[in-house]
């Protein structure tokens, strides 16, 4: 039986490795094939590693006395502090985007 479950695992694991390999050579087609949506696909990409830099930078490697029990290392606390001031930034950026556009058709008309 655990040569069974494990057959499936190892399938699974194929199956997924396919998927993901198809995904990223059809959109690299995609990208290739238009090269105008390229550029706004890469200014895009760009923007979200500044935002992941910068959110490294940013982040607190300060483990507090209430996390130590945990074992909780002071990478681990930057990693998770740059998560959250990534996905703070990330909100409100978005937020801002829906804002700005429902505004600007308010206002034009």
């Amino acid at each position: 039986m655990d040569n069974l479950i494990n057959i499936g695992i190892i399938i699974t694991y194929i199956m997924i490795g396919f998927a993901a390999l198809s995904a990223i050579l059809f959109g690299v087609k995609k990208i290739l094939s238009n090269t105008k949506n390229a550029k706004k696909t890469l200014y895009t990409i760009l923007g979200l590693v500044i935002v992941c830099i910068a959110s490294y930078l940013f982040a607190s490697d300060e483990v507090l006395q209430s996390y130590e029990k945990y074992k909780i290392t002071s990478s681990e606390a930057k990693n998770v502090g740059m998560g959250l001031i990534m996905f703070y930034t990330l909100s409100a950026l978005a937020v801002g985007a829906i804002l700005y556009s429902e505004l600007s058709k308010a206002f034009s008309k």
